[in-house]
């Protein structure tokens, strides 16, 4: 489960995913303004320098929907009203989002006239009565000629009165300025030729003029360009929305889901509070369910036409020509690449590249999983698929494989006083004797609980001490469970050795007892053992403890003992392989198929899962043989048997593949093998791409996918190195 951020906030603050600041103190939005520092900083330099300047530097914030334009915009204001020293100079007037009532300049400055006025209620009421009367009187002399004049002289006036810079905030500039070259020309004489007037303005991408020595608003702004958060940044946003802490890593699915959209990050925070990552992704698509409005909304806000060509680019989900879009939407590519101009103009879509290798993608990833939920069963596949993998690789440790890197660990403390309970009505034990284990095995399973080692391993050992040499089985149990914790706990602190101490102790002692009740922590000590020797790098001692376990319980039909034999073999043949004894782990690669590929285990789809790791094992030594034919015959095998949907085999294929690549395997043909299966292959699409990506092919792919598979390809290449570093080192002794 997600970590719970200890915060003082009460549950029911709120959090704006549309209209960050609306209804909010400046104490609000500047706790939740935790990204975007940088472009801050970047807007209240340029604000600083105005304030003695002669004439204004305006600066334009320029970002798709969703990167957080506004909100930069509500802790600008926030700033300028809570720093005495800005305060003084600089007075915030920031209008709405949607400047819906402006048509001409003379609308501007009204409009500002209004803004100002509800801006300046709080602090001087009485300057805001007088400034609504004029917006009043303003909007009743529309038909005046000279009303534009009249409009600017009275925001001039109130700047005067107020001895104070305004500083109009005004979104969505490029709907205002983009199309009327006259309102342009003339606002860009006011901001140069009055300095009491600065402009911070807003875009969703730059409009005509902004590069064009001809047009009024060339090298008239600062520009600052909002980039997609990056992984940090998305963390911190995603902490402070959902009160759950998350890694970077963990935090990286759904960087890449929403593009880095602060917008979109909000909304799934929201939705998904305390939920982990994996029950995040398995929801995903009830987010999109409970969100189709607003989907359904943004799609209906563009014309007809525009409309086409947009679903062309989020159905076709990966960087596209406009020829390519042009044929999905089945309209002329002149056509196409006027509509795909207005959409990049929007900041609905995207540009990469330039000249013929132009490519367009949407701003909003969200919306391409939206489309293709909606649309068909297939694509919609597409998507499921490229969740599920995300939710293992991106889960890290967590989901490794727990045969190879999980150490058994203790049971409930409600299991043991069950068995202690069904021991107090047993004839010939003391009550008394029971009692007492049962009370010191209760008080070390709540030390533990707590943290407290030293008390846990004093319980553990007074337990362990009384009750030791009994004969009576129902005492063994307690005193064998309790020797089990303690070496746990000592793994915990790092002390090895007593660790080791322990499990010998258990082993010693119940090594040869036919009780189940005793043979399963016999056999849960001898596996753990081995991972600790492993740890240590003791093959030697590892594969020992392996051995006596399968040793002394492979003929058990105990269904706890066949799943621990079973993880047991595959670890033994891995460690086999890995210090170069291909023949014994051939040998231990048949017998858990031998063993276990028949047996239906206590795992989903156990059977066939046991049977596809020993045919992975068996590949891994197939190329350590130089046998390259067959091992690609056995990979082929181990694809077709791929369950799509099961996380451990996603899980032991991440892991398995840059071992096979060390050991000799072409990358080309573990592509060939990962793509012969249809499902396989869309189960596993980033790691194909990854791969493809490492034998140096130029691979298109969506986005989402592309970044899937770029952290694969780093996995896989730190793996590769660690390989090359171990074998160096056991080369060098």
């Amino acid at each position: 489960m997600p970590e719970k951020v200890p915060t003082n906030e009460t549950p029911s603050r709120t959090i704006r995913k549309f209209n960050p600041g609306t209804f909010q103190s400046d104490a609000e939005v500047v706790r939740q303004f935790v990204v975007r520092k940088r472009e801050l900083e970047l807007v209240l330099e340029v604000l600083r320098g105005n304030i003695n300047s002669p004439s204004c530097q305006h600066v334009l914030v320029i970002g798709p929907r969703g990167r957080g334009k506004t909100m930069l915009l509500a802790r600008v204001g926030a700033e300028l009203r809570l720093n005495s020293t800005l305060s003084g100079h600089l007075f915030p007037v920031r209008f709405t989002e949607e400047s819906l009532e402006i048509f001409t300049l003379s609308d501007f400055w009204i409009e500002a006239i209004f803004h100002l006025a509800i801006a300046s209620a709080k602090s001087n009421p009485k300057f805001s009565k007088e400034l609504r009367a004029t917006h009043s009187a303003l909007t009743a002399r529309w038909r005046d000629t000279n009303i534009e004049e009249s409009a600017r002289a009275a925001v001039l006036a109130a700047a005067d009165r107020l001895d104070q810079k305004l500083v109009l905030m005004v979104e969505n500039l490029q709907a205002l300025c983009g199309e009327d070259e006259d309102f342009s020309w003339k606002l860009r004489q006011t901001l140069q030729s009055d300095p009491q007037i600065m402009l911070l303005g807003t875009a969703t991408s730059r409009f005509k003029g902004l590069d064009d020595a001809r047009q009024p608003f060339f090298e008239q702004f600062r520009i600052v360009d909002l980039e997609p958060l990056d992984n940090d940044s998305c963390r911190r946003l995603w902490t402070m929305a959902s009160g759950d802490r998350q890694t970077n890593r963990e935090i990286k699915p759904l960087q890449i889901l929403t593009g880095g959209n602060p917008r979109l990050l909000i909304i799934v925070a929201t939705f998904s509070r305390h939920r982990s990552l994996r029950q995040l992704l398995e929801d995903l698509v009830a987010l999109i369910d409970e969100h189709t409005d607003y989907f359904r909304n943004h799609l209906e806000g563009f014309a007809k036409t525009e409309r086409r060509v947009y679903l062309a680019v989020i159905d076709l989900w990966q960087p596209s020509s406009a020829r390519e879009i042009a044929t999905r939407s089945r309209m002329g590519i002149r056509k196409v690449s006027a509509l795909i101009g207005r959409l990049v103009k929007r900041g609905a879509v995207l540009v990469e590249g330039i000249g013929r290798k132009r490519r367009y993608t949407a701003a909003e990833r969200l919306y391409s999983i939206y489309y293709k939920l909606r649309r068909e069963r297939d694509e919609a596949d597409l998507i499921r698929n490229l969740i599920r993998f995300m939710a293992v690789f991106y889960r890290g440790g967590e989901l490794a494989d727990m045969a190879r890197r999980w150490r058994i660990e203790a049971a409930e403390s409600s299991a043991i006083r069950e068995g202690l309970e069904r021991a107090l009505a047993t004839d010939g034990i003391p009550d008394l004797q029971m009692e007492v284990a049962k009370e010191l095995f209760s008080k070390g399973v709540a030390h533990g609980r707590r943290g407290e080692a030293d008390l846990e391993l004093a319980a553990y050992g007074e337990l362990v001490g009384r009750y030791g040499e009994s004969e009576l089985a129902d005492l063994q149990v307690p005193v064998a469970k309790a020797l089990f914790n303690k070496a746990l706990t000592h793994s915990r602190r790092g002390e090895a050795d007593l660790e080791l101490a322990a499990y010998g102790e258990l082993v010693g002692r119940y090594g040869e007892s036919e009780l189940a009740d005793l043979q399963v922590p016999v056999a849960k000590a001898l596996f753990n053992k081995a991972l600790t020797h492993s740890q240590r790098g003791e093959a030697d001692l590892e594969l020992a403890a392996y051995g006596e376990l399968v040793g002394r319980y492979g003929d058990s039909e105990l269904a706890d003992l066949q799943a621990l034999l079973a993880r047991a073999l595959l670890n033994k043949g891995d460690r086999q392989a890995m210090i170069g004894r291909a023949g014994e782990a051939m040998r231990t690669s048949q017998e858990l198929d031998r063993r276990f590929g028949a047996t239906i285990m206590g795992e989903p789809d156990g059977t066939r899962l046991w049977r596809w790791r020993a045919r992975l094992l068996k590949t891994h030594v197939l190329f350590l043989q130089g046998e390259h034919p067959a091992a690609l015959d056995a990979f082929q095998s181990v694809c077709a048997m791929f369950i799509v949907g099961n996380e451990m085999m996603v899980s032991e294929m991440l892991w398995r593949v840059p071992i096979l690549i060390a050991a000799g395997a072409s990358k080309n043909g573990l592509i060939q093998a990962l793509s012969a299966n249809s499902n396989t292959a869309a189960a596993l699409a980033p790691l194909i791409v990854a791969l493809r990506l490492l034998a140096g092919e130029s691979v298109r792919a969506s986005e989402e996918v592309r970044q899937v598979a770029d952290d694969v390809r780093d996995d896989i290449e730190e793996a590769l190195r660690g390989v090359a570093a171990q074998a160096a080192r056991k080369g060098d002794g």
